[in-house]
């Protein structure tokens, strides 16, 4: 039995470093495809906490905004804008990460807000390029 418990929690342990990797792997290959899904969750997450609308309707709304996203990041105009802010957010978040875990250290969140603007502002253009 205990033979059978550890197979299965050896299956479970690699589901899960699969997604991670995934997930790592999606978004330094396709960050245009990332930013969309992970905006379009976020949509319908916060469209079925904050508002009395019907799950399923949740649901369409997510797809929606992905749809959205996609399209919008595949112009001109729409990829500098979208692009350009979730570069900013991601920096940011990230940054301050870094300040309060390097305990309110400003020369810590400062470099590593610089370092994740340059890293994901040239996976951005690089997805821009394949497109």
């Amino acid at each position: 039995m205990g033979y059978l418990a550890a197979q299965g929690a050896i299956l479970a342990i690699g589901i899960v470093i699969g997604l991670i990797c995934s997930v790592i792997g999606l978004f330094f290959g396709h960050i245009i495809l990332f930013d969309s899904i992970a905006l379009g969750i976020v949509a319908g997450v916060c469209c079925n906490s904050f508002t009395p609308i019907h799950p399923a309707l949740c649901i369409v709304i997510g797809i929606a905004v992905f749809l959205l996203l996609l399209w919008l990041q595949h112009t001109k105009i729409g990829f500098w804008v979208v692009g350009g802010l979730l570069t900013l957010i991601y920096a940011a978040v990230s940054g301050l990460l870094a300040y309060m875990i390097s305990e309110h250290d400003p020369v810590w969140g400062w470099v590593i807000f610089g370092l994740v603007f340059l890293v994901v502002g040239a996976l951005h253009l690089r997805a821009r390029d394949k497109v």
